[in-house]
């Protein structure tokens, strides 16, 4: 089914601020059965549904998320103002508690949980493990965490969190030694590291590429042996190719 290789990133994005529960919500309504989201920690060790270090482009506010505490993130917008202008100025920072009972709600989702780089060396590896996974456990098996850092996906692997995913930066990076440790489940990659004679075929973990939001382009990387496409535009890509054989 079309709907088990699309995967909304930070919600269905094109139409609603991203890393919301409204974006999520509006993308599980549209069909997703996978998500991704992206993990930042409050002042106070909580996690959140953050992209940037820096509030200035989701929340229009001169600080970090970092520096405030929970209490005072839930409060601040996060509207994307200079994307959206005033459509969602309701809309506020979202804890990543609010996104299990999403999940709970919904068992054939599975998310992608992306703990960024900024946000594991402030809290450090063994920190931001424990603190997500315990607010995770209620949904724990619909949860797969992904990172840009190798190292901290290795971590996970050794505390013995089965799914995982790792996001590539170079083609030749798939024969390194945590890839063939680890065996990821899932596999990130941008189409610019993807060579000409790059055979994604070969690639025992599920492959999603990333970020497609043309429809055409999506097909076109689904017949070349991508496992899943990951898009801000959810709803587009699946009302353009979902009547189409892939």
């Amino acid at each position: 089914m079309l709907t088990d290789r699309l995967v909304a990133h930070r919600g269905y994005q094109k139409r609603y601020p991203e890393n919301t529960l409204l974006g999520f919500t509006k993308a599980i309504e549209a069909g997703a059965h996978y998500i991704e989201t992206d993990i930042l920690f409050s002042a106070d060790h909580k996690p959140v549904l953050y992209h940037d270090a820096l509030m200035n482009r989701i929340s229009g506010v001169e600080n970090a998320i970092h520096l405030l505490p929970l209490s005072e993130l839930i409060l601040l917008p996060a509207s994307e103002p200079e994307r959206l202008g005033n459509q969602f100025e309701t809309e506020t920072i979202t804890p990543l508690s609010e996104l299990v009972t999403l999940l709970l709600a919904h068992p054939e989702v599975t998310a992608f949980i992306e703990l960024k780089r900024s946000g594991l060396h402030i809290e450090g590896f063994e920190n931001a493990f424990n603190i997500v996974t315990q607010v995770l456990q209620p949904v724990i098996k619909q949860c797969v965490l992904i990172s840009f850092s190798d190292d901290f996906i290795h971590y996970a692997w050794q505390q013995g969190f089965t799914r995982l995913g790792l996001v590539l930066k170079k083609w030749d990076e798939l024969s390194s030694d945590v890839i063939t440790e680890i065996q990821p489940e899932f596999i990130f990659c941008d189409t610019e590291i993807i060579p000409k004679d790059g055979n994604l075929d070969s690639i025992e973990s599920k492959t999603v590429i990333y970020e497609i939001d043309n429809p055409e382009i999506a097909k076109d990387w689904l017949n070349k042996g991508a496992d899943m496409i990951e898009t801000f535009d959810y709803g587009g890509i699946i009302e353009n190719l979902s009547h189409q054989a892939l």
